[in-house]
């Protein structure tokens, strides 16, 4: 028997600007989302306020993301982005962030499950798909994820 794949498409890319965390409890961190922007195959989108970035912290360290950005495309349509997703992080790897490194996607399991919301007729398309994020980089508050389509 033929072993089952998951087939995917790159969708777009995320780059976000966050502030420092507020810590608003003894395991949850809340970033600022200061400014963000989507880009791809025919869709490019800014950042709109409200928007943030809740993370619990696990006892291990890892942080569970629960992501939430209103962007506002280039034609003026509105297109809500909910995820959440999982940071394995090391105390390595936080201390070179602590420091103001950049760390890599290949460095680090950092991936998010992003699902969109639209009343626009013209992005309907992004109500009907799923996408899985994973990291391109993190540091010095910027972090770039590429999105992947499910098929």
């Amino acid at each position: 028997m033929t072993e089952p794949r998951l087939e995917t498409e790159w969708l777009m890319t995320l780059h976000g600007r966050i502030a420092e965390p507020a810590p608003a409890g003894a395991n949850l961190l809340v970033f600022n989302v200061l400014e963000a922007r989507m880009e791809g195959s025919g869709f490019r989108a800014e950042l709109i306020a409200p928007s943030g970035d809740w993370i619990r912290v696990a006892p291990n360290g890892d942080w569970k993301l629960d992501v939430r950005l209103i962007m506002r495309a280039d034609d003026g349509e509105h297109v809500y982005c909910h995820y959440n997703g999982i940071v394995a992080w090391t105390p390595t790897l936080q201390d070179r962030v602590a420091r103001g490194e950049t760390i890599h996607g290949d460095e680090i399991y950092f991936r998010s499950a992003p699902y969109f919301e639209t009343a626009s007729e013209k992005y309907a398309w992004l109500n009907r798909t799923l996408a899985i994020g994973k990291l391109r980089e993190f540091g010095g508050g910027e972090v770039v994820y590429d999105l992947f389509k499910v098929l």
